[in-house]
């Protein structure tokens, strides 16, 4: 299938009203999907839904794809986070058809009058479009589990060890599988997904993988929210109710987070426990004897919040290591010396607030957004600059 030049015009010209009213027809959207397929609520993270950072996202890339649907393959980024995101949580083909109806169905709920028949065609192929691109990638993620069909689904692991690593609290936790098979193997700064099971609904939390790695057992880190609303009802639940040799069901590791090869300086910027993620990335490089490269900043509340901080240590060297408890100005100080133009690849991870904090820091210092790789605790998309208005202003179609 593709787009007619017609259809093409019709779509680009959505992209303002997307832009302003991108969210409201995606919340639109999720209400009308669990209305009529309460059993999808298993798949979405109802947290997000509460915050709107679903619905924020989902409206980024529906946005992007207007603006750039003479050249999909700069979504391409994008859609490989949303295709490894959905073989986590288990998405399959059938599903597409089900989310592109109540998705045009918002569309037109939005336009009223202005839905007509030429425009809901044209987002009608769009989606189509877009749904084979990510069906296709799913399938080559679900073609790399192997050939046995349960590995492409949840599966029961043993809790092997519940440990508070730092202040936060951080909690480092240890499971491996409950059948005794051994572990696939991952790549740094990839992430498995727990499923747990409250009020009637399986929730699905992204963690990222700690090294090291035996082939038995996977570690992941999990802060329990304390300090902020909506409170962490997943984290509460599991740090509470779960304990050591019990079973928790959790799906292989996934997600793509890359090392850029041949990079003159590395730069890694973590924001509390964002350092789970990016201490795999930086004992990768150690390992490789490539530490030279490396410049790590973990920006916590004070020392007893720096998970790792004695493994790191020993991987970067002590003048290339900052830990930063202080005020913001500090942040930028370290930055103006360490940030080169043309050389540098920053790797960033932690809270969107933090992230687009440091976004904005390292704009200043002249380094461009292809040098810069993010990783969040939260959806991606709903964080883009440049993107959906986080609250809907008007309802006209240009």
């Amino acid at each position: 299938m593709s787009l007619s030049d017609e259809q093409k015009q019709i779509i680009k010209s959505t992209a303002p009203l997307l832009k302003e009213n991108g969210k409201e027809i995606t919340s639109i959207f999720y209400k009308r999907l669990f209305e009529n397929h309460p059993e999808l609520l298993n798949y979405f993270n109802q947290t997000n839904q509460k915050t709107g950072t679903q619905p924020l996202a989902l409206a980024n890339i529906v946005y992007f794809a207007a603006e750039n649907i003479d050249h999909l393959d700069r979504l391409e980024v994008q859609l490989d986070i949303i295709a490894h995101k959905h073989r986590a949580i288990t998405v399959q083909p059938y599903h597409y058809p089900i989310v592109g109806k109540y998705m045009l169905q918002a569309i037109k709920e939005f336009l009223g009058d202005k839905a007509t028949t030429d425009i809901l065609d044209a987002w009608s192929n769009a989606y189509t479009i877009i749904a084979n691109c990510l069906i296709q990638r799913e399938k080559q993620l679900y073609d790399l589990l192997g050939d046995q069909p349960d590995d492409k689904d949840f599966l029961p692991f043993t809790i092997v060890s519940k440990e508070k690593t730092a202040e936060g609290p951080i909690y480092s936790v240890e499971i491996r599988r409950s059948d005794g098979k051994p572990l696939l193997a991952y790549q740094p700064g990839q992430y498995i997904t727990l499923r747990l099971k409250i009020n009637g609904i399986f929730h699905n939390r992204h963690y990222g993988l700690v090294r090291p790695f035996n082939q038995q057992i996977y570690r992941i880190a999990i802060r329990q929210i304390v300090d902020c609303e909506p409170k962490g009802m997943f984290t509460d639940e599991f740090l509470t109710n779960y304990h050591v040799g019990d079973t928790v069901w959790a799906s292989l590791p996934a997600g793509s987070f890359p090392i850029v090869e041949n990079a003159k300086h590395h730069l890694f910027i973590a924001g509390g426990v964002g350092i789970s993620v990016i201490s795999t990335l930086v004992e990768s490089l150690y390992n490789q004897g490539k530490s030279d490269r490396v410049t790590l900043i973990h920006c916590v509340s004070s020392d007893a919040h720096a998970a790792y901080f004695q493994r790191m240590k020993i991987c970067v060297p002590k003048q290339q290591l900052h830990l930063v408890t202080q005020a913001r100005q500090v942040l930028k100080q370290i930055l103006q010396v360490n940030v080169r133009p043309n050389e540098t690849e920053v790797y960033l991870c932690g809270s969107p607030q933090f992230m687009k904090t440091v976004e904005n820091y390292l704009e200043e210092c002249h380094l461009t957004s292809d040098h810069i790789h993010m990783n969040s605790f939260r959806p991606l998309l709903s964080s883009m600059k440049n993107a959906v208005q986080d609250q809907a202003t008007t309802k006209s179609l240009q």
